[in-house]
C-alpha cells in the first residue's frame, strides 16, 4: 500500500533500508552533512516530542517556519507532519493562530509565537554561540531533553494540512503525490538523487522531504551560491538538478 502521510512514508523507508542516505546538505564553506533515514527519523522524533510536549501541538496546530532550504528545515517539516500540524513556511509568528515559530539567524529580531524557537543552522546542529533575544529558545538545546522515539497520540490522516508556502498549500497526501509528479517531470526514477539549489522554492520545499520519501530516493541541498550545481550534481551522483 502506498503511504498517504509523511510519517507512514518515513516508517516505510526505515523498514526498507534505515542506513541509506536520505538528505545531504552542502554548505557555503563546503561542509557536507549526510543524514541517513535512521538519523533523520531520530531528529524528527525529538523535534516532534518537543512540539507536542512543550506546546501541545497536534492536528490543527500551526507552526510558522522561517528557515531557508536546509536539512534542519526538513526536520521541522517532518516534526510538523508527525504531530499533524501545519508548517506555514514564511508565516507570521505574531499571527494569533500560530502556536510555535521556528526561525533562523536572520529572524532573531522579529516577533515570536507563544513558543519561539531559533536554530543556528549550524551544519552539525550546534546551538548558538551567543545569547538569544527574550522570547526565543535555542532549538538545538531544547530538543536534547526530548525522547528519540515519537509515539503519536492518534494517527495522522493523509487529509491533514501539512505545508503552506506563499499561496500554495498541501495536505500530507497531496504533498506526496505532488512530489512524485515533480520527480516525474524531471525524469527521476525510484532511488534517484536530486540536487536542490538553495533558491529552488517553492518546489524545493516539496523536494526537501516529500520527494525522497515518495520515490525512495535522496536529496542533496546545495547551500553554496559559489558552487557549480552541475559539478556538485556529478560529484554527488545526482540524476538531475532542480531548476
Amino acid at each position: 500500500m502506498t503511504p498517504t502521510t509523511i510519517p507512514a512514508a518515513l516508517r516505510a523507508a526505515l523498514e526498507r533500508d534505515p542506513g541509506r542516505p536520505l538528505l545531504t546538505s552542502i554548505g557555503p564553506g563546503g561542509e557536507r552533512v549526510e543524514l541517513s533515514v535512521r538519523t533523520f527519523e531520530n531528529n524528527v522524533a525529538k523535534a516532534a516530542n518537543l512540539l507536542r510536549d512543550d506546546a501541545g501541538a497536534g492536528p490543527g496546530s500551526i507552526v510558522a517556519v522561517d528557515l531557508p532550504l536546509h536539512w534542519q528545515t526538513a526536520v521541522w517539516l517532518g516534526a510538523c507532519a508527525a504531530v499533524g500540524a501545519l508548517a506555514w513556511v514564511g508565516g507570521d509568528p505574531a499571527d494569533s493562530t500560530v502556536e510555535v515559530s521556528v526561525v533562523g539567524p536572520d529572524g532573531l529580531d522579529g516577533p515570536a509565537a507563544p513558543l519561539g524557537l531559533a536554530t543556528s543552522l549550524h551544519p552539525w546542529g550546534m546551538p548558538f554561540d551567543r545569547a538569544l533575544p527574550p522570547g526565543l529558545l535555542d532549538a538545538a538545546v531544547e530538543v536534547r531533553a526530548h525522547g528519540d522515539v515519537f509515539t503519536p497520540d492518534a494517527d495522522v490522516a493523509g487529509s491533514a494540512p501539512w505545508l503552506r508556502a506563499d499561496s500554495r498549500g498541501w495536505t500530507q497526501d497531496e504533498a506526496l503525490h505532488a512530489a512524485v509528479a515533480l520527480a516525474d517531470r524531471h525524469g527521476l526514477a525510484r532511488g534517484d538523487r536530486l540536487l536542490v539549489p538553495s533558491d529552488a522554492e517553492p518546489d524545493g520545499l516539496l523536494a526537501l522531504l516529500a520527494l525522497p520519501l515518495g520515490i525512495d530516493g535522496a536529496v542533496v541541498v546545495l547551500r553554496d551560491p559559489e558552487a557549480d550545481p552541475a559539478e556538485v550534481a556529478r560529484t554527488e551522483r545526482c540524476a538531475r538538478v532542480l531548476a
